[in-house]
């Protein structure tokens, strides 16, 4: 056990003081660090401005009103998934940002907004917040209206409006949130709502077309109204049918489940297959470098006359095992608290991903097959190694091998997370090269007590097989030279006795 030990620590500082090394670990929290600040300070500004002209003086107003009220939902919205998200202490069970789903109602958007909106709520809901819970932020309004472009007469027609606005649509203008494109003109003429009266709309190219909309569909509420009251409708009747909805409850599944659950719950279980299969090349290939390096130069050979084969095996063994846990620790670590010091849409998805580790067999079965997983790839590397003398002995041997690991992994994959439970990835459980990839991948979406402990158990049963056919392999070819890359050679090398 001691040889084994002296082997891994010398592995594992060898490795560690490469540059590759460092490289490594340090790329994916330099990645994260550029895309937060990337995305901070170049990312793209999501606000336009719009300007509206109501020459007839009858629908401007009622316009604003819809736009504002749709900013308002969108706001309720969020507000309400940060309270279910923190649960605040004793708050008003009736307020409409505590029921999730009362955004879809018109009504209690209105009562939101005419009671202070989300600063109102937010006096009422800050003595109740747990200590860790940030700052509420509300969502970023998608437009902003501002007044007609200087030098564009409002009073003369669409046409002259147009020209003499067309310039403005080319840049950027002020606004209260700063510069922003100016995406959208709108002009409404005098006579709209007689035959032959259009509204008129101008965009730089780049307009979001949900404003568009938004306007089109509160026009053509205002001319039905206009219309039921000519048929001879009062107009507190007209009013009354306009405003005739069908009556909707929205029940909001929290976060983790409805028909999203499945693959918020396997969001974790997925990172661990992509990274699991990352560190396991990454590090398999530093080991086979290091091997190889050794063996050309007979270092291998002062080594093999103080310890055993096997012993060098396994100690080379658990120092790739040390490195490879080294970089999934900074990687996962960088990846965890940049999603939960940046709170937002993947801070929420992560929350929710990890409810799946509440089950502490779970947890077992994560780590089991990950660590098993690890193992399988890494005594391939390791049996590459000893079977080359030469890095290009060995990209021979690496190209077939990568194929057969990756490929069905990727399909595999695809398909689970479109369908837990088809044919392809329910086959590949029982298939010992892929089940850790596979059943990693499944854990989200529940996987059945005995399937668990069925492909556990033959996964041991590979496991222990490879290591004795691959350590006969690694003892008979680690000191020879030139082995011949055929199959019956290292068959022979593998079913051939460890004492011949």
């Amino acid at each position: 056990m001691k040889a084994i030990l002296l082997v891994a620590a010398r592995d594992f500082r060898q490795i560690v003081a490469t540059r590759g090394f460092m490289v490594t670990v340090l790329i994916v929290p330099f990645a994260v660090a550029v895309s937060i600040f990337g995305s901070v300070v170049f990312g793209p500004k999501t606000t336009s401005a719009f300007s509206l002209v109501d020459a007839s003086g009858r629908y401007g107003a009622q316009v604003e009103r819809r736009l504002e009220m749709d900013y308002q939902r969108e706001v309720l919205r969020s507000l309400s998934t940060y309270v279910d998200r923190w649960q605040p202490a004793s708050v008003d069970p009736g307020a409409p940002w505590v029921r999730r789903g009362a955004w879809a109602s018109d009504a209690e958007v209105a009562r939101f907004a005419a009671d202070g909106g989300a600063r109102a709520a937010l006096r009422r809901l800050q003595p109740r917040l747990p200590d860790d819970a940030p700052a509420f932020k509300p969502p970023t309004r998608d437009f902003v209206q501002i007044p007609p472009p200087d030098g564009a007469p409002v009073d003369k027609g669409p046409e002259a409006f147009g020209r003499a606005g067309a310039s403005a649509l080319q840049g950027d203008v002020s606004t209260p949130d700063g510069k922003r494109p100016f995406a959208l003109a709108v002009y409404i003429p005098k006579d709209f709502g007689e035959p032959g009266a259009v509204v008129r709309i101008w965009t730089n190219g780049r307009s979001d077309g949900g404003l568009i909309d938004a306007i089109r569909a509160e026009l053509t509420s205002a001319l039905r109204q206009r219309a039921l009251q000519a048929s001879g409708l009062s107009p507190e009747e007209a009013a009354r049918v306009q405003a005739l909805s069908a009556p909707v409850q929205v029940s909001d599944q929290p976060a983790g489940g409805g028909s999203g659950r499945v693959l918020i719950r396997s969001l974790v279980p997925l990172a661990l297959v992509y990274l699991l299969l990352i560190t396991a090349l990454t590090t398999g290939s530093m080991m086979l470098q290091s091997l190889i390096e050794e063996r050309s130069n007979k270092l291998l050979e002062s080594v093999l006359a103080c310890i055993r084969p096997e012993a060098l095996m396994y100690g080379k063994l658990l120092g790739l095992g040390g490195v490879g846990l080294c970089i999934v620790t900074v990687w996962t670590g960088c990846a965890f608290g940049a999603a939960f010091a940046a709170p937002g849409v993947v801070s929420d998805l992560l929350r929710a991903s990890l409810t799946v580790l509440d089950d502490p067999w779970i947890v077992v079965a994560l780590i089991f097959y990950f660590l098993s997983g690890y193992l399988v790839v890494s005594m391939l590397f390791l049996a590459i190694g000893s079977l080359s003398d030469s890095m290009q002995d060995a990209q021979s041997y690496l190209a077939p091998v990568l194929l057969l690991i990756t490929l069905p992994i990727v399909f595999t994959i695809q398909a689970t997370i479109s369908s837990p439970d088809s044919m392809l990835p329910r086959v590949l459980s029982w298939v010992p090269l892929y089940t850790p990839f596979v059943m990693l991948a499944r854990l989200g979406a529940g996987v059945p007590l005995p399937e668990m402990l069925g492909t556990g158990a033959l996964l041991i049963a590979f496991l222990a097989l490879e290591l004795l056919l691959l350590g006969r392999l690694f003892r008979a070819s680690l000191l020879g030279a030139g082995q011949p890359s055929r199959a019956e050679v290292f068959a022979r090398l593998m079913f051939q006795s460890a004492d011949r």
